[in-house]
């Protein structure tokens, strides 16, 4: 079930927002309304393009492409456990969650990732 998130007013001048594309943007705050309660998703591009952007002409290699940018700019978490991939949201601890639900995606094993991206200094939103 989609979730109501909130974007701070910093989101828009966060350096690591700042250096993605509009649309990486655009999916990396639509992600928000579908990630659990813990900023956790699986990584797949068509249900992502179909929750996010249902109507637009956007490949499923674009939109990895813009999950790939995301995760370059540390805003995303890419990891793998027992062979899916799934993504973090970097930075989540902002939104505030009035009845929190258990978590559908399993946390990273180890702090496993294929990157590194660090944490993002100042919360992106």
């Amino acid at each position: 079930m989609a979730r109501i998130r909130t974007i701070k007013p910093e989101f828009w001048t966060n350096e690591r927002v700042m250096e993605c594309s509009a649309n990486a943007r655009l999916l990396f705050i639509g992600m928000w309304n579908f990630a659990d309660d813990l900023g956790r998703l699986a990584l797949a591009p068509k249900t992502i393009k179909a929750q996010i952007f249902p109507s637009d002409d956007i490949s499923f290699d674009t939109i990895r492409g813009m999950i790939q940018e995301l995760s370059t700019n540390g805003l995303l978490l890419i990891y793998d456990v027992n062979g899916k991939e799934y993504l973090q949201i970097v930075g989540w601890q902002h939104q505030r969650i009035d009845k929190p639900q258990p978590g559908r995606c399993p946390a990273p094993i180890n702090g496993y990732s294929k990157n590194d991206p660090g944490m993002v200094a100042n919360d992106p939103g």
